[in-house]
């Protein structure tokens, strides 16, 4: 792959790097949901993950290093849907090449997995970088879901954002990653 990004499958021996990142509170205050620190929990739920048909996650890893976790979510098969989900564990996953790891999300998302649309869900607590760079991507903004998610008795917005296949393939070219995250190049 270019850049120095690969994608591993996770294992149950990440489990404890992978929670470590999870229940990190500069992460967990991220993420939509929050999950108890417990190791026995999160290898039983990477074994589930494994035998599931509509969730694929791989651990990013930058220069063979890991560096964060990123899932594809069917979330209507009948209409080839799905939602992604991005953790940055640590910092070589947030600068350098590493944000480029949507470009092969997106390519397994539209060539691999043959879906025509994925959906983004971003608390209002994350970076305004962040939410201002989704239409560069790509992404349509759809709108924001006032104070939709409460977390620690805090109410927070979601905003919410699109892609079509054709809104990728209408971009990708400037990102110049043709590879999914599996390695497979899809010119």
């Amino acid at each position: 792959m270019n850049n120095g990004l690969t994608f591993i499958e996770p294992t149950e021996e990440h489990a404890r790097l992978l929670l470590d990142w999870r229940t990190r509170p500069d992460i967990a205050g991220q993420m939509l949901t929050s999950v108890p620190y417990d190791v026995e929990r999160q290898k039983a739920w990477l074994r589930r993950c494994a035998e599931r048909d509509d969730y694929v996650h791989r651990i990013l890893c930058v220069d063979g290093e890991p560096a964060g976790h990123v899932s594809i979510t069917v979330t209507e098969p009948a209409w080839r849907i799905a939602a992604i989900g991005v953790l940055m564990g640590e910092r070589a996953g947030r600068q350098g090449a590493a944000p480029l790891n949507f470009a092969y999300m997106l390519n397994h998302i539209f060539f691999t997995m043959g879906l025509r649309k994925v959906v983004n869900h971003i608390l209002g607590t994350n970076s305004p970088r962040l939410l201002k760079g989704q239409p560069m991507i790509g992404y349509r903004p759809v709108g924001v879901l006032k104070r939709q998610v409460v977390k620690d008795g805090q109410e927070i917005d979601l905003h919410v954002f699109e892609m079509l296949a054709e809104d990728w393939l209408a971009v990708r070219e400037r990102f110049k990653v043709y590879e999914d995250m599996d390695g497979r190049e899809w010119r």
